[in-house]
């Protein structure tokens, strides 16, 4: 079951909870249509963390590998629990271009501002404007955030830096287990008869993949080996994963050329890191192609 975070906003003094509360241990506080007699008692439950279930019909937790588009939710900035030093993608307004800056958030004070770097280019500071507006997203934990703001203040003591005005409300994107990335990924598969094939990974989640390759791999059932590289963090990572071959199948025939074969694949027995890896690769991929949406 999935829970979602209640906004003060959303629990009104004198009237009943429309849905069951716990706390941020899961542990039930009130039931559903409890009255919430007092701010203090609201007061109480909000410094205790409030959530509440999603909906199966929401959550979708039985349906992988599908491709939905991420669940939508609201919630404030300070509700997500960012840490000094992440990345947040800054998306110009207003420009053609719409150009996208990669920042690192250095702090921020609730109701007041959110303080980033200043974005550079070529190792260049680049020159922003106060008023100019942007889309902010970022991404934590197995959720992408998006909100609206504008430069207030342009600072360069003691180094440059952006005061962002401080979002009312920030949307939250609820990546969907098994959502796929689509990637154009070279790598390496080595066949259960040992042999060496190049392939190519099409889409990719953290419990399998689509390969392509000019010739069957392999055929269902079998265990393969997948090595590709990924880079995370500007940093660059090869991972070597143990798959099973889930289905095999010709795809389209593009004009002029043989068809490419499919196989699908199921990642089998990854370790911690490669877990750890995998993942930051997959949502920060999925992270761009919301931004793109």
């Amino acid at each position: 079951m999935s829970f979602v975070r209640v906004n003060s906003g959303e629990v009104e003094i004198g009237r009943p909870v429309p849905w069951a509360l716990y706390d941020d241990r899961k542990q039930l506080l009130l039931a559903r249509g409890v009255v919430v007699e007092t701010e203090s008692q609201k007061k109480a439950l909000m410094e205790r963390g409030l959530f509440r279930k999603l909906p199966i019909s929401d959550t979708r937790l039985n349906t992988t590998d599908s491709g939905e588009k991420p669940a939508d939710d609201q919630c404030g900035f300070d509700e997500i629990r960012l840490d000094i030093g992440d990345t947040l993608q800054l998306q110009a307004q207003g420009d053609a271009g719409q150009a996208r800056y990669y920042v690192k958030l250095i702090g921020y004070l609730k109701g007041k501002s959110v303080i980033v770097s200043t974005p550079t280019q070529d190792g260049k500071v680049l020159l922003m404007r106060e008023g100019q507006g942007f889309v902010v997203r970022m991404f934590s934990g197995k959720s992408v955030y998006a909100f609206g703001t504008t430069i207030y203040k342009v600072a360069n003591v003691p180094f440059p830096h952006l005061h962002l005005s401080y979002p009312a409300q920030v949307r939250g994107l609820v990546v969907r287990r098994g959502a796929r990335a689509r990637v154009n990924l070279i790598c390496a598969v080595t066949g259960a008869d040992g042999r060496p094939h190049a392939a190519s990974l099409v889409d990719l989640s953290t419990g399998g993949a689509m390969l392509t390759a000019k010739a069957p791999i392999g055929v269902k059932d079998e265990k393969i080996s997948i090595k590709f590289r990924v880079v995370v963090s500007d940093v660059e990572q090869y991972l070597t994963i143990p798959a099973l071959l889930r289905s095999v199948h010709s795809g389209a025939r593009q004009e002029g050329e043989e068809p490419l074969v499919n196989h699908g694949v199921q990642f089998d027995e990854l370790s911690h890191a490669e877990q750890v890896v995998l993942s930051a690769f997959v949502y920060r991929v999925l992270f761009e192609e919301t931004a793109e949406s």
